[in-house]
C-alpha cells in the first residue's frame, strides 16, 4: 500500500523556517569566516613559530648538555691525561686528541694552557691541522671567550675563505687541580638544519652580522631570495615579522639570537610558508560557500542523520584501532595526559609500557599481511586478559602496543610484563597445520620516578624498549636518573 508522507502545513512551515534560518546563519557565519580567517591564519603562523622556536631551544639544550657530558668523558681518559700531563712533543699530543673526535663528533679539539695559549689542536679538516702559529694565535684569542656554561656560539674563517659557525664546548682538565682547558667546536651543517625542518615543517637558517652589518647565512633552508634586512631591527623587537621571496611568496619570520658574547650577533632564524597555512583556509572557504546552497535543501535531514548515523561512529573510528578494537594512539595519549594531571593533583602514579613484536617482519613476509593481521588480533586479546580493568591497552600503529598502568610499583609491572612475555611467545595457529611464535621487547618507565611529564615518560619507556630489543626481547625498565623534565 503506497504512503504519503507529505507533511502537514504547520510542519512544512517550520521545516522552511528552519531552513531559512539554518542558511541565514551560514551566511553570517560565511562573512564572518571570510574576514577573520586572514587573522587566525596569521595567529597560526605565529603560534607554529612559537612553537617551532621553543622546540629549537628545547633541542638546542638537550643538545648542548649531551655534548657536555661528552667532552666531560673526554677529558677525564685516562690515555689523553697521561699524554697530555707527559708528552713534550706536540704531534703526539695531537694524535691522541684527533683520536678523539671521532668519539666526540665535534669536527676541531683545541688543548691549552690555563693561560689560554694554544699547545695542542686536531680536526677532521684538513687546513685546521696545518702547523701555523697564526691560526694557532687566532684560535687562542677565540676560545678566551669562551665560558664553560652557555651557547658559545663562534664565526671562523674557513679553508675557502667564507665564515664557518661553531657551537664550542669548554672543559677543564684536572689532575686533581686545573692544568689545562680542552675546547670542542661542532660545526653548524645544512644537514642538522634539514632535520629540524623535517621535524617542525618549519624553514630555518644560522646567520651572523658583521661590525659592519653584513649578514652571513651559514647553514639554510630557507630561500635565498628573502631579504634579511629586517632582522636587526627583529633581534632587538623580538616580534615575527613578514617578508616574501623573489617569486613573491610570502613567509612569516622570526629571529631568535643565540649569542651576542663576541660582540656580533649570531642568530637562527625560523620562518612558515604563508601557502600551506592560508590554502586551507581558502578551500574552507570554497567549501562553506557551496555548503550554504547545498545545506538550504537537505537541512533538515542532514540534522537528523548527522546526529544518529554520523556523530557515534566517527567518535568510535577517533578513538578505536580499526583493526585489533584497542584503544589507538589518540586515545592513548588522552589517557596519558589524564594521567599525568592526575599524578599532579594527587600524586597516584602512573607507569607506561612500550612494546613491539619480534619476528612479526617475517611472519608478514612469510605469510603475508592477512597472516600478520591475526597475529596482531590474537596477541591484542592475549594481552587484554592480562591487565586490569583500570589499565589502558592500545596499538599505536604496525606491531607496536602501549599499555597505561595506574599504579607505579615495581613488582606489579615486572608482574604484567613477564605475563606478557610468555603469553604472546606461545604458537599462534594461522591456518589448520600453520602456527607461528613471535616474542616481544617491552620497555618499562614511571612517573614520577622517571619524570612527571607523560612525553617523556613515553621517551624513557622507548629507550628501555629498545634496549631490551638489543638483548633479545623480554622487558627492560628505564634507568634512574635525573628526569630530562624533573
Amino acid at each position: 500500500m503506497k504512503r504519503d508522507f507529505l507533511p502537514s502545513a504547520s510542519t512544512s512551515r517550520f521545516l522552511v523556517a528552519l531552513v531559512l534560518t539554518l542558511t541565514a546563519a551560514q551566511l553570517v557565519a560565511f562573512v564572518f569566516l571570510h574576514f577573520s580567517n586572514r587573522k587566525i591564519a596569521m595567529e597560526s603562523v605565529d603560534a607554529a613559530l612559537e612553537a617551532g622556536a621553543q622546540t629549537f631551544d628545547y633541542t638546542a639544550a638537550t643538545r648542548r648538555e649531551f655534548r657536555r657530558a661528552t667532552s666531560e668523558l673526554i677529558a677525564k681518559d685516562y690515555g689523553l691525561q697521561n699524554t697530555v700531563f707527559t708528552e713534550t712533543n706536540r704531534a703526539t699530543v695531537e694524535s691522541a686528541l684527533f683520536n678523539q673526535l671521532a668519539r666526540s663528533g665535534a669536527e676541531l679539539i683545541v688543548l691549552t694552557d690555563l693561560d689560554n695559549k694554544v699547545t695542542a689542536r686536531a680536526s677532521v679538516t684538513g687546513f685546521l691541522n696545518e702547523r701555523d702559529e697564526a691560526l694557532d694565535e687566532q684560535l687562542g684569542k677565540l676560545v678566551a671567550g669562551i665560558q664553560e656554561n652557555g651557547r658559545n656560539m663562534r664565526t671562523l674563517l674557513g679553508g675557502d675563505g667564507r665564515l664557518v659557525l661553531h657551537s664550542w664546548v669548554k672543559v677543564t682538565m684536572r689532575a686533581p687541580v686545573p692544568v689545562a682547558h680542552v675546547y670542542l667546536a661542532y660545526r653548524i651543517t645544512p644537514a642538522g638544519v634539514a632535520q629540524f625542518t623535517r621535524m617542525t615543517q618549519l624553514q630555518m637558517a644560522f646567520v651572523s652580522r658583521s661590525d659592519e652589518h653584513d649578514y652571513t647565512v651559514h647553514a639554510s633552508t630557507l630561500p635565498s631570495t628573502i631579504p634579511l634586512a629586517d632582522i636587526e631591527l627583529n633581534e632587538r623587537t623580538r616580534t615575527p615579522f613578514s617578508a616574501a621571496d623573489a617569486e613573491g611568496a610570502g613567509y612569516r619570520v622570526k629571529v631568535i639570537t643565540l649569542d651576542d658574547s663576541a660582540g656580533y650577533p649570531i642568530s637562527a632564524i625560523v620562518a612558515k610558508p604563508f601557502a600551506p597555512v592560508f590554502s586551507p583556509f581558502l578551500k574552507l572557504e570554497g567549501l562553506f560557500a557551496f555548503s550554504v546552497l547545498f545545506s538550504s535543501c537537505i537541512s533538515v535531514v542532514a540534522v537528523k542523520v548527522v546526529a544518529s548515523r554520523v556523530v557515534s561512529p566517527l567518535e568510535d573510528v577517533a578513538q578505536k584501532d580499526p583493526l585489533t578494537r584497542l584503544a589507538n594512539r589518540r586515545a592513548f595519549e588522552t589517557q596519558l595526559l589524564r594521567a599525568e594531571q592526575d599524578e599532579k593533583k594527587s600524586r597516584a602514579g602512573y607507569a607506561v609500557m612500550l612494546m613491539d613484536l619480534d619476528k612479526f617482519k617475517f611472519v608478514n613476509d612469510e605469510y603475508g599481511h592477512e597472516s600478520g593481521d591475526v597475529v596482531l588480533k590474537e596477541v591484542a586479546a592475549r594481552i587484554r586478559k592480562i591487565i586490569r580493568a583500570s589499565d589502558t591497552l592500545a596499538r599505536l600503529g604496525g606491531d607496536e602496543f602501549a599499555i597505561l598502568v595506574r599504579s607505579d610499583d615495581e613488582q606489579t609491572l615486572t608482574g604484567i610484563a613477564s605475563a606478557i612475555v610468555d603469553v604472546v611467545r606461545q604458537p599462534i595457529a594461522l591456518q589448520q597445520d600453520v602456527s607461528v611464535q613471535v616474542g616481544t621487547s617491552i620497555g618499562i618507565a614511571f612517573s614520577p620516578a622517571h619524570s612527571r611529564h607523560g612525553a617523556e615518560v613515553m621517551h624513557r619507556a622507548d629507550l628501555a624498549m629498545y634496549a631490551a630489543k638489543r638483548r633479545g626481547g623480554g622487558f627492560a625498565i628505564a634507568e634512574r636518573g635525573t628526569p630530562a623534565h624533573a
